[in-house]
Parts: C-alpha cells; structure tokens; sequence
C-alpha cells in the first residue's frame, strides 16, 4: 500500500477545495487559475488537478478549451441535479442510504404528483410499466424503464427544487442494476406493484397510493445487498 496515496477523504476534500476556488475566482471576477497555477497553489499534481477538473467538467459546472482556459457555465436544473450526483459518488455514501432518502423524498411528493397529474404523462407511465413487462428477460433494459417509472412521478409533480434533488437520488439504479435478481419474476412482479400505485394515482387515492410506493421502495432495502 503507499503510504502517500490519498485517502477517499482526503480526495474528497481536495476536490472541495479546488470546485469552491474555482467558484470564488469566477465570483471575483478573475481569470480561473490554469493547470499548472492551480498544482502549484495546491502543492499537488497536475494529475490530481486534471482529475478534479475532469469531475467538474463532467458536472457542467466547468467547460474546458485547449489554449482558451476554463470558464463557469450557466447552471439549469439538469446541471444542479448531476452536480449533486457527483457529490454523491465523490461522497461514496451507502446504496441503501440512498434508498431510504428515495423513500423519505418520493412518498411525500405524491400528492402533488396526483393534482399536477396530466392525461399525456399518464400514458407515459402506462408506458413505462409496459416495457418493464416486455423486457423482464434483460434486467439492465428492465431497470432503465423502472426508473423512467419513477422520473416521470418526479416530472409530475412540477416542483424543480424537489425534481432536482429527487431525480440524482433516482439515478443511482446505476449502482444498482448489477446487484438486482436475474429472474424475470422480480420485473413481472415490479410492474404489477407499479400498475396498482398507478391505478392509485388514477383515482386520486393519495394515501393508498403512497403506502403502495413506501411499500415498494421498502422492499428495494432488503433486496439491495450490502
């Protein structure tokens, strides 16, 4: 093991570090430091420095030319929410945290899912839960369509604040999708638990509806291995 090698923890700080002089620079008005500037006040690589960079190049905070420096781009909900997804993987938090905060945050938007609830994106869950019963023999294909399921629910309730925070706890399926059962039964059965939450939202029947979706993102706890 070497013994230089950076903890996640150091990593982590580092990258904090880097993203909030890079934000107070650009706030200041100053040109963003280069490479080489920002190796040097760091004391550090420019591999390291690459590396960060490369994070938030990949966040859209960031857009990088060769021989034309950096700039801060312009942060639309997309941006914040894959933002908060990197921090999340810097982070490396527990997969089944991320299911419990799922389950804090979707019940609760529910109701406002059913009174912005319009006929077009009923359809698109209707869907939805269709193509997950049509590809329950490939899980990779089955889980991406499980998650637009969920993403739409998040779409219908209209809040950007709330979609934006939702939908980077939604798209850790990727870190799930490898330790799910390989047996078409699991899908089939997903689909039929997502048909009743959405004959639920259909009706208006809040309450049965969000203990139909608690119900199910419970279930996903005791799946999930560690």
């Amino acid at each position: 093991m070497d013994p230089y090698a950076e903890t996640p923890c150091e990593e982590e700080q580092l990258f904090r570090e880097i993203h909030q002089y890079i934000l107070n620079q650009s706030k200041s008005g100053k040109k963003i430091d280069t490479e080489n500037e920002l190796a040097r006040r760091f004391n550090i690589t420019r591999y390291k420095v690459r590396k960060a960079l490369g994070v938030l190049s990949q966040m859209g905070i960031i857009d990088r030319k060769p021989k034309r420096g950096m700039k801060l781009l312009d942060l639309g909900p997309k941006n914040i929410s894959t933002q908060i997804q990197t921090q999340m993987d810097v982070a490396n938090f527990d997969v089944r945290e991320f299911i419990e905060a799922r389950l804090l945050i979707e019940v609760d938007i529910i109701p406002l899912a059913i009174r912005r609830m319009t006929p077009a994106l009923l359809g698109r869950l209707e869907d939805a839960i269709n193509r997950i019963e049509a590809y329950a023999n490939n899980p990779r294909e089955a889980d991406r369509w499980d998650r637009e399921f969920h993403l739409l629910l998040l779409e219908a309730c209209g809040n950007r604040v709330l979609q934006v925070f939702s939908a980077a706890l939604v798209t850790y399926f990727d870190k799930t999708t490898d330790r799910l059962p390989n047996d078409p039964h699991f899908f089939i059965d997903v689909a039929m638990k997502e048909r009743e939450l959405l004959n639920a939202i259909k009706l208006g029947d809040v309450e049965r509806a969000k203990a139909l979706l608690s119900s199910h993102l419970s279930e996903q706890i005791t799946i999930v291995p560690n």
